[in-house]
């Protein structure tokens, strides 16, 4: 009697990093298109493909031990995303199977030779259930007197009152489109950046673009079907082009193109202050006309001493002045910003240059880190090293600032 066909897979991102969600996804329509099945659990599974994120120490802790519990069990486990590239060493003590990392996904085809369609020739996935993600927080129907006891008579008030008049403009001008449920557009993938504290860019590779036409073509395509909203993001979507004697300004130009006939919206998800800071002007019209809507800026820290060690090369004086700039053009932008606290060295007076930020920058939301230590990065030669009770201590600090300034917060490191 034959064995039966292995053709039942589970698939999982680790961590819910659109990128590799995104990979999933992409990693699912792999194998429908090469008739497996999909299944809902590892326990019904041939195969599982753990999709991995390396970005903090206690996300790499955690996936480590998840392997190490799923390796003896009776599928077989294929380890994916940034884990095999990042943290090679770690993942063999505790694994020996099959990996692959972010950086080379299509080797993919070389585990299952026999499948007809490769990894490349599969479509794109647009989707990421973010729920209602993009203007979550504009309601053009909520009364002047609800947004004053929820916001006080603030800077907080004035953006959103400019944020509902926009958004009601945006739904009158777009009936029965999809104005709600963002489709996520990745340009490029890789980095050209060498932070010195950074655990992925090995496991990302060097960037590789897509070209300017490919990308008109699933925009174009993704107009017709009627979607609106936009999320265009990379690992680095300011290197965008820079392999292919092109950049993110020029591309955002030809997109502008494409949709000229129509009102839509669009977020820029992880840009470099540096570019920002360098390129302002060609991002500005695009902040007048309110269709970007939304930036998601690194900024990491906002001590010029830290911001060198980090190898960032850009001066938070300049950061500042680009972001009252914007608020002037839009009062409405919405501006995220991501931080890391407890990098070797913060003394007190380093970090209250990151609440100062918080302060006068009023981001609409903020990502907050506690610093991860990889022995393989150049920041874990730098000393002295911040003890843990004072790291935690200022993300309760920082923590308690925010929340006074009703700005939202997101802990990136858990």
């Amino acid at each position: 009697m034959s064995n039966p066909r292995k053709n039942k897979v589970f698939i999982s991102a680790a961590f819910a990093c659109p990128l590799r969600v995104l990979d999933s996804a992409k990693l699912k329509n792999y194998f429908l298109l090469n008739n497996y099945t999909i299944v809902d659990s590892y326990q019904h599974a041939d195969y599982y493909l753990y999709v991995t994120c390396s970005a903090t120490q206690p996300i790499v802790e955690s996936e480590l031990e998840t392997i190490n519990e799923i390796a003896n069990s009776s599928c077989e486990l294929i380890v994916m995303g940034c884990l095999p590239g990042a943290n090679s060493d770690e993942l063999s003590q505790v694994f020996r199977g099959k990996a692959i990392a972010t950086k080379n996904i299509e080797d993919i085809d070389s585990l299952f030779p026999d499948f007809r369609i490769p990894f490349n020739d599969v479509p794109e996935t647009y989707n990421y259930d973010y729920g209602n993600y993009v203007f979550a927080d504009a309601n053009p129907n909520e009364s002047l007197i609800s947004l004053i006891l929820k916001y006080g008579v603030s800077h907080n008030l004035r953006r959103h009152l400019h944020r509902n008049s926009d958004y009601k403009k945006y739904r009158d001008e777009n009936p029965g489109k999809n104005i709600s449920e963002p489709r996520f557009v990745k340009i490029c993938s890789g980095c050209a950046n060498n932070c010195s504290y950074c655990n992925i860019r090995e496991a990302v590779g060097k960037v590789k673009s897509k070209s300017t036409e490919l990308l008109n073509r699933e925009y174009s395509e993704l107009l017709e079907q009627g979607n609106r909203l936009f999320h265009f993001l990379a690992e680095d979507i300011c290197s965008y082009g820079l392999d292919i004697k092109s950049s993110l300004q020029e591309l955002l130009v030809s997109l502008q193109r494409t949709d000229s006939e129509f009102n839509t919206k669009w977020s820029l998800e992880g840009m470099h202050p540096a570019w920002l800071i360098k390129h302002q002007n060609e991002l500005f019209p695009f902040i007048k006309s309110k269709k970007v809507w939304e930036i998601t800026l690194s900024v990491e820290h906002a001590s010029d001493r830290i911001l060198k060690l980090m190898n960032r090369h850009y001066k938070i004086a300049d950061l500042k002045q680009v972001l009252k700039t914007l608020r002037k053009l839009n009062l409405g932008v919405k501006i995220n910003a991501m931080f890391i606290l407890g990098f070797p060295s913060e003394t007190e007076e380093d970090f209250n240059q990151v609440i100062d930020l918080f302060k006068t920058a009023r981001f609409d939301c903020v990502t907050l880190s506690a610093y991860s230590e990889f022995t393989k990065r150049a920041s874990s030669q730098i000393l002295p090293k911040v003890p843990n009770d004072i790291v935690h201590e200022r993300l309760n600090k920082a923590n308690r600032v925010l929340m006074k300034l009703k700005t939202p917060i997101i802990r990136g490191d858990v």
